[in-house]
């Protein structure tokens, strides 16, 4: 009896400590840009709104374009599918947002079928493999990027983070959900991805 109760404790304090550690490293995760130039950006796709990156998207592509501009990267790579009741996938609204700012369109890479994190980078590998492109800049908000760094990690591709300066996820009302998310999408890309 007392061996079971010791187990449900241990349960139990796991079910508190794991998340709390996990939101631990996605909080403090470094997110700057590192020194150097990269073959591309990733930029994480994010909803589309009336055939528009919505402020979020639009928060990530405008860093993609920063980092165009300075020549920290040669190439723009957009990611994400159609949402319900869009008519234009996520890939493809940032690829004409792109576009309209002045990228030319040699520059930009478009993946337009993914629903998830994990189905962007997969995606984008086989792009990048198309183009000898072998290193890139995730960019995406602050918490998003530890765990989509690790995945591009884990579909071998020579990923580094970049988070947008212009994230909409400012407030603790507004972080808060995101990382709660992040946690909960962590612990299952380890269990059922590695």
């Amino acid at each position: 009896m007392k061996k079971r109760l010791v187990l449900l404790v241990a349960f139990v304090s796991s079910l508190a400590i794991v998340p709390s550690w996990i939101g631990w490293r996605i909080v403090s995760y470094d997110t700057h840009t590192p020194t150097g130039t990269f073959d591309c950006a990733i930029v994480l796709g994010a909803a589309v709104v009336n055939g528009q990156p919505s402020p979020v998207f639009k928060a990530r592509l405008d860093h993609g374009l920063d980092l165009y501009a300075t020549g920290k990267v040669a190439k723009l790579v957009t990611t994400g599918g159609m949402g319900a009741g869009d008519t234009i996938s996520e890939g493809e609204a940032g690829a004409q947002y792109l576009a309209k700012r002045g990228i030319p369109q040699v520059d930009i890479i478009t993946e337009k079928t993914s629903k998830t994190t994990f189905q962007n980078l997969a995606g984008v590998k086989p792009l990048m493999e198309q183009q000898n492109l072998s290193s890139a800049l995730v960019v995406s908000d602050q918490l998003h990027l530890r765990r989509s760094v690790i995945i591009a990690k884990s579909l071998e591709i020579d990923a580094y983070p970049s988070s947008t300066p212009y994230s909409l996820y400012k407030t603790s009302k507004s972080r808060n959900p995101f990382l709660w998310r992040e946690i909960y999408f962590s612990i299952h890309f380890r269990l059922f991805h590695q």
